[in-house]
């Protein structure tokens, strides 16, 4: 079986055509990164100027789908606008051709036909590799809308370990679809959920290469803090003791379900918020709490015996903790929450709203201690409320943090942050104006 996937309205009767809107010509309707077939059932994917309908992330989850249906030694073919050649048009073109080239780039403001990434080819081919595709030839030239494309030939060939491998991994991402854990309008969320899946990707690929049995248990204990839900999917794309044996499989589910009623991702985020908050600590805070999911999980893991205290303790963290609506446990996405709540905070500030200004700094600096615009924000509304004590010890705080922070013109920055501090400590000569900042 050959696919035509993206076909609009060019029928092809050599292949099963397939498109997500247009049902003129299709011989059914699915997403690209969505497809009905079985694993291993297509000797050919054809996917002409459909990539750049897609996200960066979409398009990622479609290359994953394109190689779990192709057979071993399956060809793939993608056609794409050129985008270095395109760019070189435009730069070249009078106004009137520019306009044109426009669509090039952007596509038609209509459903299904509005670009959303034009990729450069190495990105393209980077992807291509991710996905488990090789022998990959690329040639350039232009289509019946003279527009200059590049044309990818791929194949889902290499050694049977890493086939096998990435079978794996996009299986996992089609369960991971099937049970709605992929957003792609979350990019913040998607970019943390790739760098996991990625790191069992390479996880994988080292056990298939050592025969480590170890590694799987590594892996296993990394995914069931960070990502629980992850392991549900996994565990289903696997089916093979060559990975896991049955009864760690049983046990694995069974702590992956428990985990995931407890909410152990949301216990993790409310431990990193209540945390001491010394400035330049957020490193030691975190690494605190990993060290802490790490063992829960190991002893989990290895010891029935104890199993019914530990999931005692984790109920009562789960009833104490705030739901914070957190999928992963990362980072990332805990100093994204806090600059989130930065930002209300300079809301806030503005509206002369100083009290609840001051609430929402301090939520942000429990969640990333490393921003010294959370602590220096806070030391101005400590001022606007005359608070001047307090204020004097966040400012002390905040001189600390800038010294240890990579800015630029970080000499500016401390003068007025000690100017304004000097004032603060003295309350005399000309009071500065203690205005919200962001940089």
């Amino acid at each position: 079986m050959k696919l035509n996937i993206g076909c609009g309205k060019k029928y092809d009767p050599d292949y099963c055509n397939i498109d997500l809107y247009e049902d003129l010509v299709a011989d059914k309707l699915m997403s690209a990164f969505s497809l009905d077939f079985d694993d291993n059932t297509c000797d050919e994917i054809k996917a002409i100027h459909i990539i750049e309908h897609l996200s960066f992330f979409e398009t990622i989850y479609a290359l994953s789908e394109f190689f779990r249906v192709l057979e071993p030694n399956g060809k793939l073919i993608l056609e794409t606008p050129d985008l270095e050649k395109a760019c070189q048009h435009y730069l070249k073109a009078n106004e009137e051709q520019k306009k044109e080239i426009l669509g090039w780039f952007f596509g038609i403001p209509h459903k299904g036909l509005q670009h959303k990434l034009c990729f450069p080819p190495f990105l393209l081919i980077e992807l291509l590799e991710n996905a488990g595709f090789d022998n990959n030839t690329t040639s350039s030239f232009y289509n019946d809308e003279a527009i200059p494309s590049v044309r990818f030939e791929c194949y889902k060939s290499g050694n049977s370990n890493e086939l096998e491998v990435f079978q794996v991994i996009s299986n996992l991402r089609k369960e991971l679809l099937l049970s709605d854990q992929i957003d792609f309008a979350d990019s913040f969320l998607a970019k943390e959920q790739e760098d996991l899946i990625t790191y069992i990707a390479l996880k994988l690929l080292e056990l298939k290469k050592t025969k480590i049995k170890g590694l799987t248990k590594e892996l296993f204990v990394e995914l069931l803090f960070k990502w629980p839900e992850v392991v549900k999917s996994l565990l289903l794309a696997i089916q093979n003791e060559n990975y896991i044996s049955h009864v760690e499989y049983l046990n694995i589910k069974e702590i992956s379900e428990l985990l995931i009623e407890h909410q152990i991702v949301n216990i993790l985020f409310n431990s990193i918020a209540e945390g001491p908050t010394n400035p330049g600590s957020q490193r030691i805070i975190f690494f605190s709490v990993e060290s802490f999911a790490r063992k829960l999980i190991e002893n989990l893991l290895n010891s029935k015996e104890n199993r019914e205290k530990l999931i005692e303790k984790l109920k009562t963290l789960h009833k104490s903790s705030k739901d914070l609506n957190n999928k992963i446990f990362s980072t990332t996405l805990i100093e994204r929450k806090g600059l989130n709540l930065f930002y209300l905070g300079i809301k806030s500030f503005h509206q002369n709203n100083y009290t609840h200004a001051h609430n929402l700094f301090l939520r942000a600096i429990k969640l990333n201690r490393d921003n010294y615009l959370f602590f220096w924000n806070l030391s101005k509304t400590l001022a606007r409320l005359k608070s001047y004590d307090q204020s004097e010890k966040v400012y002390k705080k905040t001189l600390r943090l800038i010294k240890i922070t990579n800015v630029e013109n970080k000499q500016d920055l401390k003068s007025q942050i000690q100017k304004e501090f000097n004032w603060i400590k003295k309350r005399k000569g000309n009071k500065p104006k203690f205005d919200p900042i962001i940089y």
